[in-house]
């Protein structure tokens, strides 16, 4: 019979509908039938004595209402121990929990573990606790051949299909009686209303009945929201995937000017004439080996990088050049080339001479203010 886990109503020959008198007249007419003294049946003092159990716990109003909530959600080999019921908590002080299953997957190369867990939370801590659970599963869920494929059907599971109502109604309607035991009843009230969500029409008369009773008033539960909470679980991969794609966008943008950025790319030669906008004249480059050309635009930003320390500019990219130009630290420069092993950059200064530098001496954005008249930067 739903609603009567131990069988209480089922044993007085009623339903859990059943009033106050109708429970006394159907105890007094079971007992007497039952008691020992009279009924000689081997089973009579076994039968009084469930009668007895069964009526202590309808006879009472509060006592009968904490069973036919946890009949909700028990069944007789389940059904909790009063005295030994504890709330299921997450954060202290917070009664507004949620249930979710989780399945995690751990290859250790030689074997594999596989486990399924119910993890209790709060709205504040639950996005925390998803994120660091996902993590883990998605850096240690692979090694092993088993594993990989067990791991993304866990993967799957926890993403699609974590929450459960069903567990987070049990889990709530336990902390109902698990905090009125305690004498916490206002955490036992708030676990009554976000227990509504989750009931049937019959079922929430029940909590109705619960939160009447209380006669305690409490703030406006906030709703919880579960799509964030399923894509809290995905930002590890995104991250990766994220990172790979800004690494390819740099490398694309270093070269959006060839015309193909995985190819050999577009190479200046020996003696190549380079247009710096300055003063509109060209200049010969400096006998150089192949330098990846990043075209000259005076007005652009992004070209421009500062020297992180003093440094000599050399006429070709190697220490076997002669010198150019020593520069002080934090000299502003623009980025015209590089050479095809990052190692040097070609870099133009102040006079509208070009010279190369080691690429790790250079630091993004302006350093020392540009001067006037440079040929490094015109807006």
């Amino acid at each position: 019979m739903k609603y009567d886990a131990l069988g209480y109503y089922q044993l007085l020959g009623l339903s859990p509908q059943a009033g106050e008198e109708q429970i006394k007249q159907s105890y007094r007419d079971s007992a007497k039938f039952w008691h020992p003294d009279h009924n000689k049946d081997e089973n009579a003092l076994e039968r009084f004595q469930k009668l007895s159990v069964a009526y202590d716990v309808l006879k009472d109003e509060v006592s009968r209402l904490q069973y036919d909530l946890l009949s909700m959600v028990y069944v007789a080999a389940s059904y909790p121990e009063y005295e030994n019921m504890a709330p299921y908590t997450d954060t202290p002080g917070d009664a507004d929990v949620r249930a979710f299953i989780l399945w995690h997957v751990r290859g250790r190369i030689w074997k594999y573990t596989q486990n399924r867990e119910i993890r209790i939370l709060s709205q504040s801590n639950a996005p925390k606790v998803l994120a660091k659970t996902a993590l883990a599963d998605w850096l240690l869920g692979w090694w092993h051949p088993r594993a990989f494929i067990e791991n993304i059907r866990a993967l799957r599971r926890n993403y699609k299909e974590s929450f459960s109502a069903a567990e987070s109604f049990r889990i709530l309607i336990h902390n109902i009686i698990a905090y009125q035991k305690e004498d916490n009843m206002p955490a036992a009230v708030a676990s009554a209303v976000a227990a509504l969500e989750f009931a049937d029409e019959s079922e929430r008369l029940y909590l109705e009945r619960f939160i009447s009773a209380a006669n305690i008033r409490i703030s406006r539960l906030k709703p919880w929201n579960l799509r964030p909470l399923r894509l809290v679980q995905l930002i590890f991969p995104v991250a990766v995937l994220l990172a790979a794609v800004l690494g390819l966008g740099t490398e694309m943008y270093l070269k959006k000017k060839l015309p193909n950025w995985w190819g050999s790319g577009r190479e200046i030669a020996y003696y190549q004439e380079v247009n710096t906008g300055y003063n509109r004249q060209t200049v010969d480059d400096v006998v150089v080996g192949k330098i990846h050309n990043i075209p000259v635009n005076k007005s652009d930003l992004s070209r421009l990088y500062h020297l992180q320390r003093d440094a000599a500019v050399m006429y070709g990219p190697s220490d076997e050049f002669d010198l150019l130009k020593n520069l002080p630290a934090r000299t502003t420069v623009r980025l015209t080339g590089y050479s095809p092993d990052n190692v040097w950059a070609r870099i133009l200064i102040d006079n509208g001479e070009m010279g190369f530098v080691r690429m790790n001496v250079l630091a993004k954005g302006i350093g020392k203010e540009v001067p006037f008249g440079s040929a490094v930067y015109e807006e």
